[in-house]
């Protein structure tokens, strides 16, 4: 019995000390309504310094006017031809595809061809899956993505 309280004793005294060292995010205001900001509204406990990279990732998707999202990669080659090739795939896939948008990359030496702007997995696997009869080898790829454009679905009487 002895043991137990002391056990106890000990235990509230190393929960009050890493209670001092963590703070909670919970934020009431917000930036404008952003919902990019939503980790502010949860009340998660962290270490204040995550909360600060969070806020410089985001406002540095603001200046570049980017996300983070999913892309299909479905070219990536380099040499002589690469950039014929590349230009090639890409006006391919608009002719085949023409509401989904294809980025022409080149990171020397290499040429890429990217498609999509996807916030998740899922909506970039939907369309690699309809793609692999025409690109068998294409490939899901994290990267920096625009922002959605969105619709005004306005009723007139």
């Amino acid at each position: 019995m002895k043991s137990a309280t002391i056990l106890l004793f000990v235990l509230a005294i190393l929960s009050s000390f890493s209670a001092t060292h963590v703070r909670s995010v919970l934020t009431v205001e917000t930036t404008n309504g952003d919902s990019l900001m939503i980790w502010e509204k949860l009340p998660v406990q962290c270490d204040p310094k995550i909360s600060e990279l969070l806020k410089q990732q985001v406002e540095q998707g603001r200046k570049n006017g980017t996300l983070s999202g999913y892309r299909l990669q479905i070219y990536f080659g380099s040499g002589e031809k690469a950039h014929a090739q590349a230009t090639k795939i890409k006006t391919d896939f608009l002719a085949s595809n023409p509401g989904v948008k294809a980025y022409l990359l080149f990171k020397s030496p290499d040429f890429i061809v990217r498609v999509g702007d996807f916030r998740t997995k899922s909506e970039a696997l939907k369309l690699g899956k309809s793609l692999t009869y025409q690109f068998p080898n294409a490939f899901i790829v994290a990267d920096e993505i625009a922002f959605p454009e969105l619709v005004n679905n306005t009723i007139i009487n």
